[in-house]
């Protein structure tokens, strides 16, 4: 195959510049996208069969060990040239030079001028100690907390100890605790039995407060702003629940925060000792690494929360002192990019074989489609090329029983991510050995596909004509040549959790910091909000002539309902 073109060739005199208020991105314009998409013509007439056959070192080429991870990304349309293209293009978008920044506190997220240090949360586990002292305090207070309810010092009302612990949260404030929480439930009981109110559907908290016990539960409130709608009123009805269950108006212990607004938490009821202060700057999707992992420390020890962030550091040592031609996440991330933009593929399927990270593509959704579903770079500009795309998924082996059909013979091609653990929690005879049997498989088939003319002389060599033959192969036959990359960790524990959150992160931020998008914002999701607010009075009888026809009638739709 022809060696591509240098990619810095075309972005001679764009310097990359990592103040934010500037933009740290070059530009990714039209000429570079054609680039790569002549590229991916070129790679597309060398299927991904051929390239193992005339490379016998391909799977270890393009496979690497990354703290307590294997990933082998091997079965992706990549060889030498495309990834020197590549990492050229991050080179030239500034990729390393974002990272550095990140690292050293920059305000990246220019539209909240806030700092992006996440590396820093996660770097405090090794430490021990951090040069943020609101970091050395949060953590500090989260350990002393977790401490007193795992002795007895912290009770409920009545004076016994907890037993439950009930975070009342929505988005970043629910998902990754409540990923985690799930994930180390497969090592045997937890101090705290865990349970997760997000959505306002009052069905929600209904439904958990008829099962935990009142004397002995303990709630989370977790909310950067202390504002959101839904967690407010999750927290009401607990708190009214609880009063009338004790039959006690003093509830006020049985009430913890994690909040970026300790005044606002405080206003709201919550003792102000009983309230974890979390830097402004930590994102929502990302704030996991902070108190706002106070769920898991409760349930499962501060020891595995400590656990978590050592496996995510083990993530950053990787990329910021590997080259990128052998950067994981780094290339995980350009390969989005590549087939983004170079293929036209917006769709990427996560595929967890282990039971156990069932939630791990729920919580990959906010992380990716969030931060990447952005139309208009971090300057302002609307962007001429796709950026983000879909992120769907569930476990192994469910989905080959529901959607792998698509995966396999369907018209459009989806990237897939294989994730599984090489020993399992709970073996039973050979059910572990099964589940990776139909992993491995799953990828192999995707690659190599079955040809018409083989099924073909398989179907006449057992006996069936050669008219029928033929027309039932071409319903059988499989391109194959569909990418995917493997994951795997010796067990899930929370280190290998921490590695695997944190390289998918890696990931996001390599390709918007090539696309030039601002992933660390969402303001996409805030104008739903204040509608509703307006709406809530539309719903109580207010006039709705300003509303469009369709909202007017689902209203007094609504409205009849209640009368009935």
């Amino acid at each position: 195959m022809e060696r591509p073109a240098p990619l810095n060739g075309y972005l001679k005199g764009n310097a990359v510049s990592t103040t934010p208020q500037h933009g740290a991105r070059s530009r990714y314009d039209a000429e570079i996208r054609s680039t790569l998409q002549n590229i991916a013509q070129n790679s597309i007439t060398t299927s991904l069969s051929q390239r193992f056959q005339e490379d016998t070192d391909r799977a270890a080429r393009y496979s690497a060990d990354v703290g307590p991870l294997f990933v082998d990304y091997s079965k992706q349309h990549i060889d030498k040239d495309i990834l020197a293209t590549l990492c050229t293009l991050a080179r030239d978008t500034g990729v390393p030079e974002q990272f550095a920044a990140l690292r050293a506190g920059a305000h990246l997220n220019n539209t909240e001028d806030r700092a992006t240090n996440y590396p820093s949360l996660r770097r405090w586990a090794v430490d021990g100690k951090s040069s943020d002292h609101a970091i050395n305090e949060m953590y500090s207070s989260m350990a002393k907390l977790v401490a007193a309810v795992h002795s007895g010092e912290l009770t409920g009302a009545t004076g016994k100890a907890f037993t439950d612990v009930v975070n009342i949260g929505i988005g970043g404030s629910d998902f990754g605790p409540r990923l985690v929480c799930d994930a180390l439930a497969n090592q045997g009981d937890g101090i705290l039995n865990a349970h997760f109110a997000a959505n306002i559907d009052p069905s929600v908290i209904t439904e958990i407060l008829a099962t935990v016990p009142a004397e002995t539960t303990l709630f989370i409130v977790a909310s950067k702003s202390f504002g959101t709608q839904e967690t407010r009123s999750n927290a009401n009805a607990a708190r009214a629940w609880l009063s009338s269950t004790l039959n006690c108006k003093n509830v006020d212990q049985h009430f913890v925060a994690v909040t970026s607004k300790p005044s606002a938490a405080k206003n709201f009821g919550i003792k102000e000792e009983l309230i974890l202060c979390t830097p402004e700057w930590v994102g929502g999707r990302f704030s996991l690494w902070s108190s706002f992992g106070l769920a898991v420390a409760l349930c499962f020890g501060m020891d595995n929360f400590r656990a978590i962030l050592q496996g995510g550091h083990a993530i950053d040592l990787h990329v910021e002192h590997t080259p990128l031609e052998d950067n994981v996440p780094v290339i995980l991330g350009l390969l989005d990019v590549w087939y983004r933009n170079a293929w036209g593929i917006s769709s990427q399927a996560v595929l967890p074989y282990e039971h156990h990270l069932k939630l791990l593509p729920i919580y990959l959704q906010q992380l990716f489609m969030e931060s990447a579903g952005k139309s208009v770079s971090r300057d302002g500009e609307v962007l001429k090329y796709g950026t983000g795309g879909v992120i769907w998924g569930t476990e192994g082996t469910n989905g080959q029983h529901s959607f792998h059909q698509l995966l396999h013979q369907g018209s459009d091609t989806i990237p897939c991510d294989f994730i599984a653990s090489l020993r399992s929690y709970n073996p039973v005879g050979e059910q572990h050995q099964n589940l990776i049997a139909n992993c491995f498989s799953q990828s192999l088939v995707l690659m190599q596909g079955q040809s018409a003319a083989d099924i073909k002389q398989t179907l006449i060599n057992n006996g069936t004509g050669p008219e029928e033959a033929t027309q039932l192969a071409q319903h059988k036959a499989m391109l194959g040549n569909r990418p995917s990359t493997t994951i795997l960790m010796r067990q899930l524990d929370a280190s290998a959790l921490g590695a695997l959150i944190a390289l998918y992160e890696y990931r996001l931020f390599t390709a918007s910091f090539v696309w030039g998008i601002n992933p660390f914002d969402q303001w996409g999701v805030e104008l739903g909000k204040q509608i509703s607010q307006t709406l809530m009075g539309a719903l109580s009888g207010d006039d709705v002539s300003s509303l469009d026809s369709s909202t007017a009638q689902l209203i007094a739709r609504y409205q009849e309902a209640q009368k009935t």
